[in-house]
């Protein structure tokens, strides 16, 4: 007895550290990501670089806080690189913008799809103004080639001449700093963050929004861009991972055909098919013939909900999806796939049934801790089902079943005279 009690203690105990664990995950990797509302002044998207998909939920964002009102625009790019972007904005020819790229070869961002994306903003966000906060990458090509038209338009004495050569230098101090060739340094983030202060200065505009590669984007890092701008100017700015939008959200109540749900219900109706037909243990119709009916109602109505429910909600399946940088998924997928091993326990229980002498104390024992397994396990795995995909519909069904199922079968335990880890 007391061994068994143990192993039921393991058994739940772990459950419940699944389901704990996998709200914690899940919990702390939403945390990273921080939506705007009312009080927002600045929006930061942190992205992947290269990445087309990228590319255009950017696009769809910054059209429609376009379309708001919004004209600044804060990019990854030196001040040099932006400013010359601008100009290219109200230039008819493309040999602007094509020597950017040719000085950007050999980078993450020198692909067509960086370049289609600006031609994009060009054509459909023609008052688009940029602002380059990052340090002079391209302070051998680009910077210089700059600093000579400011100079051949009489600008040296200028603030654009001042900023684009700080900028210059800050790139050659960072590619000195850069030891790793990574582009993580702390004087980068350092350097980019009094470039981002003093542009939003510049900007005369009250609300912005940002495109960073998303590695300087944590809210939470004080050591990182993002996470100094918060210190600096407190709660207006939020902060997304692009990969969130694109992951996009498992809506709980999308009605649909579930293949998860399809596959559990089989795995639930043939052991038990085969049961009824040729496998119930020697009294067991005596027994059920004295069900609580109130119990048996809760069985018979929870067996209906839960067929449903697994059938028409696509959200109890797998939601992974596979994005140019790997495959994503929210953490609380642990969940989804504890319950397919408790469903795989509940076969070996029927396997171990059918392959005894199939008695009573057979039909009601214990299997891998659980008691009364023929009854608690497909419970306990739809039940994980709903908690995996928040959806009460299912949670409830699960609930009202588990009510009926596992109290018949513990009523049965009883009046056989058998404990519910299979002993007498």
């Amino acid at each position: 007895m007391m061994k068994n009690r143990i192993k039921t203690i393991i058994a739940f105990s772990t459950l419940i550290i699944v389901v704990i664990l996998s709200f914690t995950l899940s919990a702390l990797d939403r945390a990273q990501d921080v939506y705007p509302d009312e009080n927002t002044k600045i929006a930061l998207y942190g992205e992947a670089h290269g990445l087309k998909a990228y590319y255009d939920i950017e696009f769809k964002l910054w059209k429609e806080y376009y379309d708001k009102g919004y004209r600044a625009l804060f990019v990854e790019l030196p001040y040099f690189t932006a400013e010359y972007l601008n100009l290219w904005m109200h230039e008819d020819s493309d040999e602007i913008i094509d020597q950017l790229f040719e000085d950007i070869q050999g980078t993450q961002s020198g692909n067509e799809y960086y370049y289609e994306f600006w031609h994009e903003i060009k054509q459909q966000c023609p008052q688009t103004v940029f602002y380059g906060t990052d340090v002079g990458h391209q302070y051998d090509t680009t910077g210089p080639r700059y600093l000579a038209y400011l100079a051949d338009h009489g600008l040296e004495d200028s603030e654009q001449y001042r900023l684009a050569q700080e900028c210059i230098d800050q790139g050659i101090a960072f590619r000195s700093d850069d030891a790793n060739h990574d582009g993580i340094s702390a004087i980068r983030e350092s350097y980019m963050t009094s470039n981002f202060i003093d542009a939003y200065a510049r900007c005369n505009a009250d609300k912005i929004m940002g495109i960073y590669g998303s590695y300087h984007t944590d809210l939470d890092n004080p050591d990182l861009m993002t996470g100094r701008l918060k210190a600096h100017y407190g709660d207006v700015i939020s902060s997304i991972r692009l990969s969130t939008l694109a992951f996009g959200e498992n809506k709980p109540y999308r009605f649909g055909f579930c293949i998860t749900g399809f596959v559990f219900l089989l795995m639930l109706f043939v052991p038990n098919i085969y049961w009824g037909a040729k496998a119930k243990p020697e009294g067991y119709d005596e027994i059920a013939a004295k069900e609580n009916k109130i119990l048996l109602l809760f069985e018979r109505a929870g067996e209906v909900l839960v067929t449903c429910a697994l059938l028409i909600f696509p959200a109890l399946n797998p939601y992974i999806k596979l994005l140019p940088q790997g495959v994503l998924y929210d953490q609380r997928i642990i969940m989804c796939f504890a319950a397919l091993v408790i469903m795989i326990l509940y076969e070996c229980y029927w396997i171990r049934y059918f392959r005894s002498e199939r008695t009573l104390k057979d039909q009601y024992s214990s299997f891998a801790g659980f008691p009364v397994a023929g009854a608690s396990l497909p419970v306990i795995a739809v039940l994980l089902l709903g908690l995996y995909s928040l959806n009460l519909v299912v949670i409830v069904s699960a609930i009202i079943l588990g009510v009926g199922h596992i109290g018949i079968h513990l009523t049965h335990c009883k009046e056989a005279g058998v404990n519910g880890d299979g002993s007498f």
